[in-house]
C-alpha cells in the first residue's frame, strides 16, 4: 500500500506519471517502501540503544554538520505541513520526508549511538527519534500506517 500512496502522492496532482511496478516497490530511491523502512530502521536503533530516549539530553553535543542539517530539517516540519494545507499538495509533505530519511540514511554510519557515552548516545537517539516521530506522523497524515519492523 506505501508503495502506491507515495508514488501516487510525490508528485503534483497536475503531473501524470508512468506506473512501474519495478520502481515503486523498490527499497532504494524515492519510494514508499523507502520510507516504511526507514521508520523501521529508526525504531530499530532505539530498542537496540543501550540508553533510553530523554527527552532532557544535552543536545549541545550534536555539533557534527550532519546533526544540525537533521535538527534543522526536522524542525520545518511545521512549516511544511502548513505549506501543503495551503496548497492543497500532499507532494509537499511525501518530498519533505523522502529527504529527511535521505539524509538519516547518510548520518547512519557516522552519527551513531551504540558503543558511544551515554551523554552523547543520549543527544544521538533524541534526534533520531525525533526524526522518527516525524516521519511516522507525516506518514500517518498520508493514511500510512508506519512499520515498526521489517
Amino acid at each position: 500500500m506505501s508503495a502506491i500512496v507515495i508514488q501516487d502522492m510525490a508528485a503534483r496532482r497536475i503531473k501524470n506519471y508512468t506506473f512501474d511496478w519495478g520502481r515503486i516497490l523498490n527499497f532504494e530511491g524515492d519510494t514508499g517502501p523507502y520510507l516504511q523502512y526507514a521508520h523501521a530502521r529508526l525504531c530499530s536503533l532505539e530498542r537496540k540503544a543501550h540508553v533510553k530516549v530523554n527527552p532532557d539530553a544535552d543536545v549541545s553535543l550534536l555539533t557534527e554538520e550532519v546533526t544540525c542539517d537533521i535538527i534543522n530539517q526536522i524542525s520545518l516540519y511545521p512549516d511544511i505541513l502548513a505549506a501543503s494545507i495551503k496548497s492543497l499538495e500532499p507532494c509537499t509533505v511525501v518530498q519533505y520526508i523522502l529527504k529527511l530519511s535521505h539524509s538519516i540514511s547518510s548520518a547512519w554510519e557516522t552519527i551513531k549511538v551504540c558503543g558511544e557515552a551515554d551523554d552523547v548516545a543520549e543527544a544521538r537517539l533524541l534526534m533520531y527519534w525525533s526524526a522518527r516521530t516525524v516521519i511516522g506522523n507525516a506518514l500517518t497524515l498520508l493514511g500510512l500506517e508506519p512499520v515498526e519492523a521489517m
